[in-house]
């Protein structure tokens, strides 16, 4: 007979020393995680005593195609054919938050910067947020 107190210890520290021979660990939330091709819009937040500049500026007509960087702020529209259509802008308390312009909460996001987010093929990123504004970026996956 199976002693089961040696069980319950050898079978647990089995699995856990198959985990360890991996040189890089796996992501815990894989869809979560940024695939090669997104890593570069993964940029850091921009650092305290940079210029809070985005590649846009505030045009935000930049973004009807679908790839852009803009400065926004609360109550901004986002003219948007990238995939997650017309977006409304919020922020607060360091996060920006996005939902269809047509007034549904379907789709709605909000994060702080880091922040990477898709909507059907449109990749957002929260790039930075300093006061009432922030930065984000949008594109095509």
């Amino acid at each position: 007979m199976v002693d089961r107190r040696r069980c319950l210890v050898l079978v647990p520290l089995a699995l856990l020393a198959s985990g360890c021979a991996s040189a890089t660990p796996a992501p815990i939330f894989a869809a979560a995680s940024p695939s090669t091709e997104s890593a570069p819009m993964m940029d850091a937040a921009v650092p305290s005593g940079s210029p809070f500049v985005a590649v846009d500026g505030r045009d935000l007509r930049a973004c009807a195609d679908g790839e852009c960087e803009v400065l926004v702020r609360t109550g901004d529209q986002i003219p948007n054919d990238g995939g997650a259509g017309p977006l409304a802008v919020t922020v607060q308390a360091g996060k920006v938050g996005l939902a269809p312009a047509s007034g549904g909460m379907g789709g709605a996001v909000s994060g702080p910067p880091g922040m990477v987010h898709q909507i059907n093929r449109q990749v957002i990123v929260v790039v930075a947020v300093q006061g009432g504004e922030g930065i984000i970026r949008l594109s095509k996956k």
